[in-house]
Formats: structure tokens, C-alpha cells, sequence
């Protein structure tokens, strides 16, 4: 990673992201959205909200109140316990295993769900169909990540639909984790013109299309972070007296063996890199100062080709030159999407849904 990119005086945001300015200071425009959206929020009000929220569905499901997407990450660990142990909720616990998971991390996941007392359910959709959408959604879009976008939340909402459960309680927090919209979007409609021609609808129809009415109105969805400050070195202290962690924010784990895989690729093909944009976001939220930022994303962020990248594209049944091939060219928006105004309306009102 060149240094002598011009880079965000506060974040670290490089002049290569898409349409960047900076101001006189120095700071980029994503820096002043940041603050336009989030300098005046009232978190003491967001956690009456939630509690609200949590107050309604407490006790009211079969044998679960909650289900709570689970990576056996800090994110969805930290969001377990506290439905757990500071909201007296009862969680089921669901891990979702696209094949590429860490060797280590089932055990995790399992380690933990005991450790809180909570019940666990791992979903393992069929890996000859999931390589058959990864190598298509690859050689269209220059990256095989947008599968899973669309799998893994139509898996939790069937499951949790499936036991009765009407809340999922995610640890996705829009203000450090969100991707830039300006490269990175995915929704149904989006990716049903991708497949199209390629992996018939019907193989589809299970794994990737839950229906829209209940998905609307039987089973509401929120993101805990989006509710409570998420103070991380707070969360890393807890997680590592109350469930043995074992780990801190300069530990490196992927959690999928094609994170790397995938943020060369994002790199290639918008010219600045995931952790790039990650990092700068937890610099904008607070949590992580600029310098350590920089150092953390010069030993992560992939310049060249990962080890064994070849190996995992053809895995997938993907040629690696062929993808590499015009990557500039590839992305998500050469094929047509959701009216962006009705998804926003749709997401507004499922907010509002009790």
C-alpha cells in the first residue's frame, strides 16, 4: 500500500475512494457525512427504544424469545451476552457454516454457546449449489461475497420463522461496519438479474428467497449496536473476564478462509481496500486512533495476490486469469436492482412494525 497516497486527515480514507473531497482541514466528505447523521444522536433514548423493543417479545416465543446471528465474533458474542445476562432474554443461538469457515471456528462458537447457556443451530446450505452461485456471482461482479449477503439473511429469517421466533437480535453495527454504498450493494432483485440464465430459480427459490410478507411482517429485525454505544475496548475487556475470549483489537483471525480472497479482489477492483474502509470507520466512531489504524491496515490489507488464491477460485470452479481479467469493469451496479426509494420506504416501515 503506497504512502504516499493523500489520506483523510481524521479517518484514513485514501484519495482513491469514489467521489472523495476534502476540506480545507484536510477531512474527507465522508468524515462530514459521519457527522452530519451521527454528532447529534441521543443514545440514552435509543436504549429506552431498546429495551422497549425487547420488553415486547420477552417470553413470548415457544421455547426462544430471540434468535441472534452468531459468528462466534466479538460482535455477536458481546450481543448474546447482553440479551442474555443484562436483558434476561432467551436467545437461540445461529451459526451459519458456508464451508469456508476457520478451522478453529465451529469450536468457538460451540466453546462459547455453552459457556452462556444457550442453545446453538448451524445451518450448512449445499456447497454444490453455493459454488455454483459464488462462481457466477464472481465472474459477473468481480466478487463472490454478494451470495452470501442474499444466503445467510434468508437463513436466519427462515429459521427463526421456522421455530417461532419473531425477533432476531443482529451484532451489525451500521456506524463501524457498514460498506461503502458506493461500491457495495446487494439486494433480491439484484441478485435474481445476476443468476438469471446461469442457476435456475428454483434451485434458488429455498436458500435465497425467503417471502417477502413475512419477512415484512411476521419477524422483525434489529441491530443491537444501532442502540447502544458499541465501545469496543469495553467489549473486549467484558467478553474476556465473563467467557475467557482470549482476545484483543490487535488480534487477526478471519473468520471465513475467503476474507482474504475477497479483499484482494475488492481492492482490484475499486482501487482501495476493505480494511481501508473498515478502520477509517472505527476512527470516525472513536474507537481506535489514527495511527494504530494505519499500522493495523498496512499489515492486513492484501497488495498482492494471497496465498493459495488460485487455488480457492478454482475451487469454485472459476478460472483465475479469466476473473482477473477487465476487473475494473466488474460490479454489482451493471445489473438492475430494487427501486431505491420502495426499499428504503420498506425498511422504514418494517422499523416501525411491532
Amino acid at each position: 500500500m503506497s504512502e504516499e497516497r493523500r489520506r483523510c486527515t481524521r479517518c484514513i480514507l485514501p484519495d482513491t475512494y469514489p467521489n472523495v473531497d476534502f476540506d480545507q482541514n484536510g477531512v474527507c466528505r465522508v468524515c462530514r457525512e459521519f457527522d452530519e447523521k451521527y454528532a447529534d444522536v441521543d443514545w440514552e433514548a435509543r436504549r429506552r427504544k431498546l429495551e422497549k423493543i425487547l420488553d415486547r417479545y420477552r417470553g413470548k416465543g415457544i421455547k426462544w424469545d430471540c434468535m441472534v446471528p452468531f459468528s462466534g465474533g466479538k460482535d455477536s458474542t458481546y450481543t448474546l451476552w447482553l440479551l442474555k445476562n443484562r436483558y434476561g432474554m432467551t436467545p437461540l443461538a445461529f451459526n451459519f457454516d458456508n464451508g469456508f469457515a476457520h478451522p478453529d471456528a465451529l469450536d468457538v462458537v460451540k466453546y462459547t454457546a455453552r459457556k452462556l447457556g444457550v442453545d446453538l443451530v448451524t445451518y450448512f446450505p449445499d456447497r454444490e449449489l453455493l459454488y455454483r452461485v459464488y462462481r457466477r456471482a464472481l465472474e459477473a461482479t468481480g466478487e463472490f461475497c454478494s451470495a452470501c449477503v442474499v444466503l445467510i439473511p434468508t437463513a436466519i429469517f427462515r429459521e427463526a420463522d421456522a421455530h417461532g421466533i419473531r425477533l432476531i437480535c443482529a451484532g451489525f453495527s451500521d456506524i463501524l461496519e457498514a460498506p461503502p454504498p458506493e461500491t457495495s450493494y446487494m439486494d433480491r432483485v439484484m441478485f435474481k438479474n445476476i443468476m438469471k440464465g446461469h442457476v435456475p430459480l428454483d434451485e434458488l427459490r429455498w436458500d435465497y428467497f425467503f417471502p417477502s410478507w413475512k419477512r415484512m411482517f411476521k419477524v422483525k429485525q434489529i441491530s443491537v449496536p444501532n442502540y447502544i454505544r458499541w465501545d469496543l475496548p469495553r467489549i473486549y475487556e467484558t467478553l474476556n473476564r465473563e467467557l475467557d475470549y482470549g482476545k484483543d483489537m490487535s488480534d487477526i483471525r478471519y473468520d471465513c478462509l475467503g476474507t482474504p480472497h475477497s479483499s484482494y479482489l475488492f481492492r482490484c477492483r475499486t482501487g482501495f481496500g476493505k480494511y481501508e474502509y473498515l478502520y477509517a470507520n472505527m476512527v470516525r466512531a472513536g474507537v481506535i486512533d489514527r495511527d494504530e489504524a494505519l499500522r493495523i491496515v498496512r499489515e492486513r490489507e492484501p497488495r498482492e495476490e494471497p496465498e493459495g488464491f488460485r487455488e480457492f477460485v478454482s475451487r469454485l470452479g472459476a478460472d483465475p486469469d479469466e476473473i482477473m481479467r477487465n476487473m475494473g469493469e466488474k460490479s454489482v451496479f451493471n445489473f438492475r436492482g430494487r427501486n431505491r426509494r420502495l426499499r428504503r420506504l420498506a425498511m422504514k416501515l418494517r422499523e416501525m412494525l411491532p
